[in-house]
């Protein structure tokens, strides 16, 4: 019997370096050459090149150590995608400390919250942008912390001072981050180590607060080589547009620093009123900018497909959920071949795969497959932790040489989720092909289970998905309380004046899984009981649906005299 295990023959020659260090190589072999072109909101263009985020950015790392930042401090920074950003991360790093990535007009209680439980976070690096967002905040967190007695509970464990981004009228005694990077000084910055902690990334904190995720110089590095490396292009001068948020995992500048490419960004990610907005001005910037690929959501690149935008890119580099096979479709349409990419921010680049137009008819399942990435296992188990066979649906673990060893403030969740010997499990779900690769079906805790049979949303997600007139989709269960089924609802968006009735969606859906009058207790287990639409999906800071804000407006929208239970949740941690 062949077991679900799977790992790379390949091996990738990655540096034993810290990211600053490999900024200091490309600022010195092309110096002038572009890092990032940020877009604004009046599409104004700033082009920061590697020689000026290498100088700034030590000018600021200077700074840091004379206001005292020692090795190992955590520095708070919550911004856009602007020039300042760049320069207070990478100069955070360099001066030793660890840059913790918060989301840009983060919530002030869950913010408090983080700082208190991390402690040594001694500085917090803020955007206010142009119409002063963040600035009631600040003055929260100055009166609390620096007028406030020495006893008062309000006050922020060990925060000793707060900088802007740039000089704001209301806050005329705060320090910047434009003018810091433009002083001169002689201070001297520590040697910094690759198993140091670089940054501390957060998790989306769909039920509680953020989760705190540390990653080291060399974690960083492997991201950037498993990014750049692994499928490069032939182009010399390549130019990738990405407009998540830098202090994603996937909006996190490591391409760049080790490619030595470009990065095209728009500033802020948020701005858009809807998610066609936000792909209609992707389409618009790429046109204009040409990039050799681009990286895009399902979701988003979902709504360029399906309303036909003008969007033609080498290549699409597509990860964040399931990607379904029909996208493979839209090749030699909008772009030459397709870079999908599995992952989170736990243990980063986990497989990915390159899917060119001969790819097209090849595809069996559903959703895309991957391979793992170099340094990566994957294993498939049961409930009880036993590996599956081969096609065989379970919960996937991953081992990689980025080392995860928990939490900085949660411990409970890791029990049984991160074991010793260093595999860690995400809670998807998903089987090993007959081909080896992996097939990736989405989180184990949103199973629908109807007499004891497995559903996964997905499966009916990319149902409703493939109707003309739905953009996106979200199914998850809820509890049958007669029956103690979990089974399946759906939230759907559709497009303007093109929605469906509840029965129109349930009948539809009855012709795509071939429910008839000698299988209809299929319909109970594929048909969502309750469909509501929406105009959005409610998101967390991080830009990802917020399930749970989800289903509770689907409970709120269901018939309780059905008996369903409206309590109910699955423990997402």
């Amino acid at each position: 019997m062949e077991y679900s295990y799977l790992r790379s023959n390949v091996d990738l020659d990655i540096p034993y370096t810290t990211l600053p260090d490999l900024l200091k190589r490309r600022a010195d072999e092309t110096p002038d050459k572009a890092f990032c072109i940020t877009i604004g909101d009046d599409n104004e263009r700033y082009v920061v090149t590697f020689g000026e985020l290498y100088h700034k950015a030590t000018n600021f790392a200077r700074a840091l150590v004379q206001m005292g930042i020692k090795r190992y401090d955590k520095i708070g920074l919550s911004g856009r995608n602007v020039p300042e950003w760049l320069f207070a991360d990478l100069g955070v790093q360099m001066a030793g400390g660890c840059s913790l990535c918060l989301p840009y007009q983060q919530k002030e209680e869950t913010m408090l919250e983080l700082f208190n439980v991390l402690g040594k976070v001694k500085i917090l690096i803020i955007d206010l942008d142009e119409s002063g967002h963040n600035c009631h905040m600040i003055k929260n967190l100055l009166h609390k912390n620096f007028t406030s007695g020495e006893n008062d509970g309000r006050k922020i464990s060990e925060l000793q001072q707060i900088i802007l981004f740039c000089q704001h009228e209301a806050f005329p005694s705060l320090s910047n981050v434009r003018d810091l990077c433009s002083l001169e000084t002689e201070a001297v910055l520590p040697r910094i180590d690759p198993e140091d902690t670089s940054i501390i990334q957060l998790s989306s904190g769909s039920t509680s607060v953020p989760k705190a995720i540390p990653h080291s110089h060399y974690d960083m590095v492997v991201l950037g080589y498993h990014s750049s490396k692994t499928y490069p292009t032939d182009n010399e001068n390549e130019i990738l547009y990405n407009s998540n948020p830098f202090f994603w995992s996937g909006g996190y500048p490591f391409w760049e620093i080790s490619s030595g490419g470009t990065r095209v960004t728009k500033t802020n990610a948020f701005q858009f009123a809807s998610t066609a907005d936000a792909a209609m001005i992707s389409c618009e910037v790429i046109a204009r900018e040409k990039p050799t690929r681009a990286f895009f959501v399902p979701s988003l690149l979902n709504v360029i497909i399906k309303k036909n935008m003008p969007l033609k890119v080498p290549r699409i580099v597509i990860g964040g959920s399931v990607v379904p096979s029909s996208i493979l479709e839209s090749i030699g349409r909008i772009c030459e071949e397709y870079q999908v990419e599995f992952g989170s921010t736990e243990v980063g680049f986990v497989a990915s795969r390159l899917f060119t137009i001969d790819d097209k008819s090849k595809e069996k399942h559903a959703a895309l497959s991957y391979r793992p990435l170099p340094g990566v296992e994957i294993r498939i188990t049961d409930q009880n932790g036993y590996l599956q066979p081969v096609g065989q649906r379970g919960k996937i673990w991953v081992r990689s040489i980025t080392k995860f060893s928990g939490y900085l403030n949660h411990e409970k969740p890791m029990e049984g989720n991160l074991i010793k010997n260093g595999w860690f499990c995400h809670e998807d779900s998903g089987f090993v092909t007959e081909n080896n690769a992996l097939i990736v079906e989405g989180r184990c805790q949103e199973v629908i289970q109807v007499l004891s049979r497995r559903i996964y949303p997905v499966e009916i997600e990319n149902a409703i998905k493939s109707k003309h007139n739905v953009i996106s989709a979200i199914v998850m269960p809820v509890k049958d309380l007669n029956s103690g089924d979990l089974v399946p609802t759906a939230a759907i968006i559709y497009r303007p004046h093109c929605e469906d009735s509840v029965k129109i969606m349930q009948e539809y859906l009855q012709k795509e899984f071939k429910i008839t009058t000698h299988n209809q207790l299929l319909g109970y287990m594929y048909v969502p009981h309750v469909i509501i639409s929406l105009k959005e999906f409610p998101r967390l800071a991080n830009g990802k649906p917020d399930r749970n804000a989800v289903r509770q407006i689907i409970l709120e929208n269901a018939d309780c005299k059905k008996n369903y239970d409206c309590s109910f949740k699955y423990n997402l941690y």
